[in-house]
């Protein structure tokens, strides 16, 4: 099997804290320490909205400056060390600013779909271009920003306007629909890659994109009571990297009693299905495997549990891979 290792390189979308180093930086390079062993490479869908607000404020605030010093620096740096980078689009930040103590946010405009197409298409240009300044190699990837890829025609044309050939967004068999988040994989196909066209739900063997999906996989109930136990004796914990958007209690009902399509993901303690899952995909003999990841989200068992996927998968010969130089552009593209 080929594998992907992708990560989402994001702060979290509610009240995210002021504390670039253990969200993003710190994380970041004890993965590439890690990886640097076996001498493997990632690939970082990076949230330029997050660079775009950070560089419209920076010159009035000097921690914001500094936060997007280290940002900048480590992007380049990864990219130097032969890690792949991505466009990854989280467009609420069009409305959240920095007030001088933290970051006011708005989600209410959270996907692309919430804006016109020919917004949505300038919101992609504006921040492609400014990733793509930032990188020496061609960007060719792209992932939505919380899987919410509907409808691709709002995004289509920027995307072959751009050379982007790539989309990483799909979770085949996934469902989600919040005040925020809304996305339905149900009727997608179950294929590790598949090219498309004008409908990722499509296969198109002529099409000019290919759809490269996060492997997904069945999460148990277990997982999600175990979440539910954590917040009743843990009321007062908060988190000092920030909070994730919280779900309706009808999304908490149907986490707790039905099944639950999941991307394979190495976060804390998502990461204990990763290796099961694996070994699954291997029995199964697919082409390829794809792993999620955010630094945000990463613990001691996210490197305990990466460490035990890394040395089972590469002692059965299995080969980790970025797109570039192995994913060729479909010829119908041009």
């Amino acid at each position: 099997m080929e594998i992907f290792l992708t990560l989402d390189y994001e702060l979290y979308l509610f009240n995210p804290g002021n504390n670039v180093d253990q969200s993003l930086i710190d994380p970041t390079n004890k993965l590439i320490s890690m990886l640097n062993k076996h001498q493997l490479k990632a690939i970082f869908f990076v949230d330029v909205g997050y660079l775009v607000a950070l560089s419209k404020q920076k010159d009035n605030y000097p921690k914001l400056a500094s936060d997007y010093i280290k940002i900048v620096q480590q992007l380049k740096y990864l990219e130097s060390q032969g890690h792949e980078l991505g466009l990854h689009i989280h467009p609420h930040w069009e409305d959240c600013f920095f007030d001088g103590n933290k970051w006011k946010m708005d989600l209410s405009r959270y996907k692309l779909a919430d804006y016109t197409k020919p917004q949505a298409e300038l919101i992609f240009t504006k921040y492609y271009d400014a990733l793509q300044c930032l990188s020496v190699k061609k960007i060719i990837s792209y992932r939505a920003g919380g899987w919410c890829l509907e409808p691709f025609s709002h995004i289509r044309d920027a995307m072959k306007l751009h050379g982007i050939y790539i989309d990483a967004t799909v979770v085949p068999g996934g469902y989600q629909h919040t005040a925020t988040h809304s996305y339905d994989f149900r009727n997608y196909p179950s294929f590790p890659i598949w090219n498309f066209n004008m409908d990722p739900t499509i296969v198109d063997n002529q099409g000019c994109f290919y759809e490269i999906p996060c492997t997904s996989h069945r999460l148990p109930q277990l997982h999600y009571w175990k979440k539910i136990i954590n917040v009743l004796f843990r009321p007062n914990h908060k988190d000092t990297l920030g909070e994730a958007v919280k779900p309706t209690i009808k999304e908490v009902f149907r986490k707790l009693f039905f099944k639950n399509i999941d991307a394979v993901s190495i976060d804390s303690n998502k990461s204990n299905s990763l290796l099961a899952s694996f070994k699954y995909k291997e029995h199964e003999q697919d082409a390829y495997y794809s792993v999620i990841g955010h630094p945000k989200c990463f613990d001691e068992l996210t490197y305990k549990n990466l460490d035990i996927f890394l040395n089972y998968a590469l002692k059965r010969g299995h080969r980790f891979i970025i797109f570039s130089g192995n994913i060729k552009k479909p010829n119908t593209f041009n």
